[in-house]
């Protein structure tokens, strides 16, 4: 499979992380704006969604849609291709068939809504990354905004089914409604990593409603059910988790982090904006024109592995630019590659939840040629724990064209690649396995290397690509694990 990356167009680099990295929540602002401040890592992505299509790596899940295109019926709630937007919205939305001025809109103001996209292609985490983005929360046809958008990380190898849960899990963490014993549990997306929530209403900063089943450490406003909500215009993270467990809270811009509340949000602006109607048979560009004063910027680094730090810093259109919100270390341990993605919620109360302009660099530089090496399963059925399957993502990363794209494996067997050119910007995903061997169960896991190297078109120069290394435990007798091997 060959995939394009976008390139980012000149002068619309994301703003990087100083170089100094804040303590704890409700850090004193400290946007970084000069040149010297900015990371210098390689462009990757560069996604407007003002447009009736997509990148088609972002794959859409519940309510997600792109306004650009035109309206249609609902999406549903499992993965669908980005496309068109409900014909029956709620609330001031963008009008549909809107492109070059359309959004990814995640939910309308309809209650009980969640909606996601998925960047489903692997960043190594040791090159860290370093994503901006434009949110928009406005537009409540309740009492109160909610819920809030989130932007989240996956492990590499994990494939959405859905968004996590509405209402207060912003799309990641799971829930049940209400804390109701006879209602089924929501669970979170899969194979989350870390979800930062812009938590407009504030319960994705409490664990009401079964969010942080299993953790050792517990949200400050703990399990019970608060009114007000107990985080409200706040910025939370919580950590890892698959199906119904985890997901626990890490941290949250909050100058109180014991469990007596209240739990005052350190923020030096709202997250929500104060639009709440747009003009009847508005057209696309003057929605665009009324919704870009209460737009809100993002940008969220982590640094690369082995020991990320994740900042947080948010312009909130008040001639301040970017200010530090939030700095953290990423949660342990770390895999080898990330997905990410955006999504939003809705309850209750509700609002509207806009992404566009999203731009997404290395958060260091990365060679010419680039490789991920990835465990893709086991072998056949009945052969569990034979076969092992590698997925090897090449990047080419250069300004150049290059030719005869092969893979070097010290263990692999049957090293295909579909195709063996890339121009600047593409990838391909090549395939490969080995048969485990009587030693590799003695020894307990099978540790192998690979690089890939290509030839310039212009010259032949070999242009060759990082080590990329993968260790995988093979033990019948518990269930094998994998995990990349740290430089």
């Amino acid at each position: 499979m060959r995939r394009r990356i976008s390139r980012v167009l000149a002068g619309a680099a994301a703003v990087g992380a100083a170089a100094t990295l804040a303590a704890s929540a409700g850090v004193a602002p400290a946007g970084p704006s000069s040149a010297a401040e900015r990371r210098q890592g390689s462009d990757l992505v560069n996604e407007t969604f003002t447009r009736a299509t997509a990148d088609p790596r972002f794959i859409g899940y519940g309510s997600a849609c792109l306004t650009g295109a035109p309206r249609g019926p609902v999406p549903g709630d499992g993965e669908h291709p980005l496309g068109g937007c409900r014909e029956d919205p709620v609330g001031p939305v963008p009008p549909g068939n809107g492109a070059p001025h359309g959004y990814l809109q995640l939910t309308d103001a309809h209650n009980d809504q969640s909606g996601a996209v998925l960047f489903d292609s692997p960043i190594p985490a040791t090159d860290g990354l370093d994503v901006t983005f434009e949110q928009w929360q406005y537009g409540n046809t309740s009492q109160v905004p909610a819920d809030g958008i989130s932007f989240f990380l996956t492990e590499g190898t994990a494939r959405l089914t859905r968004p996590g849960a509405f209402g207060g899990s912003l799309g990641y963490a799971q829930k049940l409604p209400d804390d109701d014993p006879n209602a089924q549990i929501i669970p979170g997306v899969n194979g989350g990593y870390l979800g930062i929530g812009l938590d407009v209403l504030g319960n994705y900063f409490g664990d009401w409603e079964h969010r942080g089943n299993g953790c050792a450490q517990r949200s400050p406003a703990g399990t019970t059910f608060h009114v007000p909500a107990p985080g409200p215009n706040m910025v939370t993270v919580r950590g890892p988790g698959n199906g119904t467990e985890g997901y626990c809270w890490l941290d949250a811009t909050t100058s109180n982090k014991t469990t007596s509340g209240p739990w005052p949000s350190t923020l030096p602006g709202r997250l929500q904006g104060d639009l709440s109607a747009l003009p009847p048979n508005v057209t696309p560009e003057q929605a665009e024109a009324l919704l870009e004063p209460v737009k809100r910027t993002v940008h969220v680094v982590v640094s690369p592995a082995p020991n990320p730090v994740v900042t947080v810093d948010i312009d909130f259109q008040d001639g301040k630019g970017f200010q530090r919100v939030l700095s953290f270390p990423a949660p342990e341990p770390v895999p080898s590659t990330y997905k990410f993605g955006f999504a939003a919620s809705t309850g209750l109360f509700t609002d509207v939840h806009l992404i566009r302009r999203v731009v997404l660099k290395s958060e260091r530089p990365l060679g010419s040629l680039h490789l991920t090496k990835e465990f893709a399963g086991w072998g056949e059925p009945g052969k569990r724990w034979n076969v092992i399957r590698y997925r090897f993502i090449v990047t080419n990363t250069g300004e150049e064209p290059l030719n005869t794209i092969t893979i070097k494996d010290d263990l692999a067997e049957g090293l295909t690649c579909p195709v063996t050119t890339l121009a600047p910007g593409e990838s391909v995903t090549c395939t490969g396995s080995h048969t485990v061997t009587e030693a590799d169960r003695e020894r307990g896991f099978v540790k192998n290397t690979a690089t890939a190297t290509g030839a310039r078109e212009d010259d032949h120069t070999t242009v060759t690509s990082n080590e990329s290394n993968l260790t995988v435990e093979v033990n019948e007798k518990t269930k094998p694990k994998h995990h990349p091997t740290k430089p």
